[in-house]
């Protein structure tokens, strides 16, 4: 989410308002809906103060407090919703019978104050808005896109749909990540133990001696000393960086570039990211086309389900293209944006007329890539486990034998 400062003109008055919305063109829209008179000025500006103190509230609350969106649940309200809407049952009354029904203390309280909402006038998308940090920008978009063309039934049943199986996504992932977890904890944990309860014996022996050290030696025991004496320390330090990381990736965007940035570059998590985006930005964008949305429209909607600053300023790049009479796949190909399979599909749809054909097949193609990814996760993270394994048992081989071999020798040659 974006903020951004509008001017309005009225009645020979200006009058400024700051609004968090998707992007500029949203941001127009509910300016323009809240607020009379002309709209003269609007401009992006940094995330204000009391955001940026809200911000971090929630981020206690949903790392500290534990307050968060329960996938099941989610994903069940969602269907139950979109079912008694398509039976006749207004919006608000459906948001009532929900929230009075769950036992999920975050869905109850998201559509209570939704159904509060609808009765004083407002729409569903404001709520899920102040919700964002919880529902996710991926539920604000499909409401939105439901609330604009008027089905918000089929918006939900493809909302639930892309919550089930970013849930199922994230089931595997779990599972699959579940050893080698599990085996790196194991090791860190006998690693400390070494360290601290072994390391120290040892160090006594090689001062008695006064032996010449080597340089792994040297660095364990520099490694013993940092954690006996400022273990609690470097705990602390170790918190605030995470912490810092996580509020300054939330509030600054030049920062979540650069982050996003690094991780689009890391090994495996860079394809998990980039595959599962497309996945999700392409199917939305052929349920927009299909609905009747522009592609300009449907591109700033679907920019919104975007988590990643570096794919999301590719599209706003996009988008700057179309309005400047460029075609879609040109400026696809430009921003190097999908790889040449999706880049042909993408071509001939457009040169057809069936751009949401193909873009779902486009779709389809970067789940078939996601999913491959997910279901050979262990074997991918493997090598990386036995490497970070053996450098630490080959560090303490070394740290500890090498000056034993070396007082061994001096001795044979007394």
């Amino acid at each position: 989410m974006r903020y951004y400062k509008i001017t309005f003109l009225y009645k020979g008055h200006q009058q400024e308002v700051i609004l968090k919305s998707l992007n500029k063109a949203e941001a127009i829209i509910d300016g323009k809906k809240t607020n009379k008179g002309l709209l003269v000025k609007i401009e992006e500006i940094p995330m204000p103060l009391e955001e940026k103190i809200k911000v971090a509230k929630d981020i206690f609350k949903s790392k500290i407090l534990r307050k968060k969106l329960n996938y099941p649940s989610y994903i069940s309200s969602i269907r139950q919703l979109s079912v008694l809407i398509k039976a006749g049952i207004s919006l608000k009354d459906a948001l009532e019978d929900i929230a009075n029904n769950t036992k999920d203390a975050l869905i109850k309280e998201v559509f209570l104050k939704a159904a509060e909402a609808i009765d004083s006038g407002k729409s569903l998308s404001d709520v899920f808005a102040e919700y964002e940090e919880y529902l996710g920008g991926i539920s604000l978009a499909m409401v939105r896109l439901g609330e604009q063309t008027g089905d918000l039934v089929m918006a939900l049943e493809s909302l639930a749909q892309i919550y089930e199986n970013m849930y199922e996504n994230r089931r595997k992932m779990v599972k699959a990540l579940r050893y080698p977890v599990i085996t790196l904890f194991a090791i860190a944990g006998a690693f400390t133990f070494l360290i601290l309860v072994v390391v120290p014996k040892f160090k006594s022996m090689f001062d008695q001696l006064h032996a010449q050290l080597p340089l792994p030696t040297i660095m364990l025991l520099k490694t013993e000393d940092i954690l006996s004496n400022y273990g609690v320390v470097v705990l602390s330090v170790l918190i605030i960086i995470i912490v810092a990381v996580n509020f300054f990736y939330k509030i600054s965007l030049d920062f979540k570039y650069k982050v996003d940035k690094i991780l689009l570059k890391t090994y495996l998590i860079n394809k998990i990211i980039l595959y599962s985006s497309l996945h999700r930005f392409l199917m939305t964008m052929a349920s927009l086309l299909k609905s009747g949305i522009p592609l300009v429209d449907a591109l700033k909607i679907s920019e919104g389900i975007i988590a990643n600053e570096v794919i999301k300023r590719k599209i706003q790049e996009i988008i700057k293209g179309i309005n400047q009479g460029r075609s879609f796949a040109e400026m696809v190909a430009e921003q190097d944006l999908v790889n040449f399979v999706a880049l042909r599909m993408i071509s001939a749809g457009e040169e057809s007329g069936e751009l949401d054909t193909m873009l779902e097949s486009a779709a389809g193609y970067y789940e078939d890539r996601f999913q491959d990814i997910i279901d050979n996760m262990q074997a991918a993270i493997e090598p990386i486990m036995l490497t970070v394994i053996g450098a630490l048992v080959l560090w303490i081989a070394l740290g500890i034998f090498l000056p034993m071999w070396d007082l061994a020798n001096a001795a044979k040659n007394i």
